[in-house]
């Protein structure tokens, strides 16, 4: 039986076989018999062996021995890494039992430097730190400025929800202690500002009129000047040179005056304007501080969220969000497809 393959207008291959009335298209049938040979023959599959180091760059200089050397090192490095951070933690952990925090402090922070990101390291780490919780302010010390999300992003989230769960009750206890401190201590911060306020509004309001009395003579005079300087070319006696002369030192001397109050009346603007802000003082910045750490032990006490839900519904937004672009691929597809038709008439 005679059979030709040909192009179509496409440039795809197309398989014609003879027959009494011609040539018939055969493409289809042999595709089709082709599927049912493929599904009936047995499947052949190959496993390739994944690395985690396949991006390591240091493989592609070896030989297939030496990266299987490389590779043993390599696990055996990891394992002994693996083994020196376990011992770290175990002497940390009865160090701390034994109430030796100092030298429990210093065991995690060698747990640290072979694990940055490791719960028990971080822990104990600040359970040494801060002799158990029992003063909890060296931590939040520490992250009163940049908040939970530093805390979390330093010690990893599973430290701080272990930390969050563990010492409920310390940060609670401080944090009442804190609301009874901030409140007799934001009415006295309160008072002074009252009366530091109108002493230094008198002083403010003293150093304005005393520059508003110089610039206004040092403006008349210098404007004087002016004019006096300008009439004496239309005169030929020297009619105006003694009084330019006398009105323009004059007006050199209320300029310096100015210059004097107006640096008082600055000191004086700024020194109102820093009395405004709560950290002026001592008993201020006091204020200031105590009131960051409320909010960061209101922010660990709050409830944990469940992390694997919130996983859960982040990949529910994510394919909610990829059906609704491709519903709208295809809202698009159907829209266009009349346009399309009509064109074509």
């Amino acid at each position: 039986m005679e059979e030709r393959i040909i192009d179509d207008e496409y440039g795809r291959g197309i398989r014609l076989k003879k027959t009494e009335n011609g040539f018939v298209d055969v493409t289809d049938e042999l595709a089709e018999s082709a599927d049912g040979e493929e599904q009936t023959a047995d499947e052949i599959s190959f496993e390739f062996p994944v690395f985690d180091d396949e991006d390591d760059e240091n493989l592609a200089t070896l030989t297939p021995e030496e990266a299987i050397e490389y590779r043993k090192k390599k696990e055996e490095a990891a394992a002994k890494r693996k083994a020196d951070y376990q011992k770290a933690c175990e002497e940390g952990d009865v160090l701390l039992e034994n109430g030796e925090f100092t030298k429990a402090e210093q065991k995690f922070e060698q747990a640290l430097q072979l694990d940055e990101i490791a719960t028990h390291a971080s822990v104990g780490y600040w359970r040494a730190k801060t002799e158990n919780f029992t003063k909890p302010d060296v931590l939040i010390d520490e992250y009163a400025d940049e908040g939970l999300e530093s805390l979390e992003y330093d010690l990893g989230i599973d430290a701080v929800d272990e930390i969050r769960a563990e010492y409920r009750a310390a940060f609670q206890t401080r944090l009442n202690e804190i609301r009874a401190e901030e409140k007799p201590l934001a009415a006295t911060v309160e008072e002074k500002q009252i009366n530091r306020r109108k002493l230094l509004s008198v002083r403010l309001r003293n150093s304005i009129i005393l520059f508003a009395a110089a610039f206004i003579p040092t403006l008349v005079g210098i404007i004087l000047t002016a004019v006096f300087g300008a009439k004496i070319p239309t005169t030929r006696e020297n009619t105006y040179v003694l009084p330019t002369v006398i009105v323009g030192a004059v007006s050199l001397l209320l300029f310096f005056v100015t210059v004097f109050f107006g640096n008082k009346m600055g000191n004086a603007i700024r020194i109102f304007s820093k009395n405004e802000k709560v950290s002026s003082s001592a008993e201020g910045k006091r204020l200031v501080t105590i009131r960051a750490y409320a909010e960061l032990y209101q922010q660990l006490l709050a409830p944990i969220p469940a992390r694997e839900q919130l996983a859960k519904e982040d990949e529910g937004k994510g394919s909610e969000t990829e059906n609704s672009v491709q519903d709208g691929e295809r809202e698009d597809e159907q829209s266009a497809e009349p346009q399309t038709g009509q064109d074509a008439e």
